[in-house]
């Protein structure tokens, strides 16, 4: 067995408290080792160090660019998603970034182009790619199981709350409010079990006391195969049935996850056993293999920079008040 992938996490708070999880388990099986944290609060680049048996602890993210690390994991707020990244394609690393790949499309390209002429693997942390259902569900379409699907419905239900001067607050360092934060994810599995999106129209509503930009959302996709879905992205609810939906209605039958995979057969809804699976590190398994091998990850930066798009898309609809082509 090769030596652990050596991994520097960049980010040591929110989303990192995931990854750490998936990095723990992959530290076991020996295939990555975090080596490095960087934080700008240095107490929290050492907490989280030490959690994950690492050598050492920074608040400098270009002190992980050098020798002894193969690949950087950046866990930073939106904005810093780009100017790092192009920093660590350019030292050589392998680069895992969390979602939105970057804030506008002009960066998402320059970091996909970067790593394509440096030779190194992007992968971009949609990481619900990974889950089970969702793999299962995408399976299911593949294969014509659902027959032709014309219609889908997605929901994203949070209660959201931050502190005066959080960074997700600012509508400039997040890119936005509630879609790009984690609407985002509906779209990226929209994209990956229907195809891509051809129109995007969206009206959306802010509740300044939670953050500057939107705080929820209505979305209509149209796709390219003709399918409309409709995304519904809240970090206002105070209280909701589900947290996440995704329901596809086909010409033979529907699918749904509440309460776990349902799939439609003899007239009836039947849930699916699925196996447990963590979809984090599921994700860091795949970026380990795609850094091994070379080859391109499910998550790629190409399919973030899509992904990004049909966002970027939605805030212009909401903001000109009118349907937004993406495709002819």
């Amino acid at each position: 067995m090769p030596d652990p992938l050596r991994i520097g996490l960049i980010g040591a708070g929110g989303i990192a408290g995931a990854h750490a999880r998936g990095y723990r388990e992959l530290a076991v099986q020996g295939r990555a080792q975090v080596v490095a944290v960087c934080d700008s609060v240095p107490a929290a680049a050492q907490r989280r160090a030490q959690e994950l048996g690492a050598e050492r602890a920074c608040a400098d993210f270009r002190e992980l660019l050098g020798p002894g690390i193969d690949a950087v994991d950046i866990c930073l707020p939106h904005d810093l998603h780009a100017p790092v990244a192009l920093e660590a394609i350019a030292a050589g690393k392998h680069l895992l970034v969390e979602k939105p790949i970057a804030t506008t499309l002009a960066d998402a390209r320059a970091m996909v182009e970067a790593a394509r002429r440096a030779g190194v693997v992007l992968q971009v942390g949609h990481n619900e790619r990974f889950d089970p259902q969702y793999q299962e569900l995408q399976r299911l379409v593949a294969a014509g199981e659902l027959g032709e699907v014309f219609c889908a419905r997605a929901d994203h239900n949070q209660n959201l709350r931050l502190p005066a001067g959080h960074w997700l607050r600012s509508a400039a360092r997040s890119g936005g409010g509630a879609l790009i934060g984690s609407g985002i994810h509906r779209v990226d599995l929209l994209r990956w079990l229907l195809g891509e999106v051809a129109e995007v129209y969206s009206v959306q509503v802010t509740r300044p006391e939670r953050l500057e930009a939107e705080a929820a959302a209505l979305t209509t996709l149209r796709f390219e195969s003709g399918c409309i879905a409709s995304l519904s992205t809240n970090w206002a609810v105070n209280r909701a049935p589900w947290y996440e939906l995704m329901w596809l209605y086909g010409s033979l039958g529907s699918a749904h996850n509440v309460g776990g995979l349902h799939v439609e057969r003899g007239g009836e809804f039947v849930r699916l056993d699925l196996p447990q699976r963590d979809s984090f590190t599921e994700e860091l398994a795949a970026f380990v293999d795609s850094a091994r091998t070379g080859a391109p990850p499910l998550n790629s930066g190409e399919e973030g920079l899509a992904t990004l798009g049909v966002c970027l898309a939605a805030y212009t609809s909401a903001a000109e008040g009118r349907p937004v082509r993406l495709r002819p």
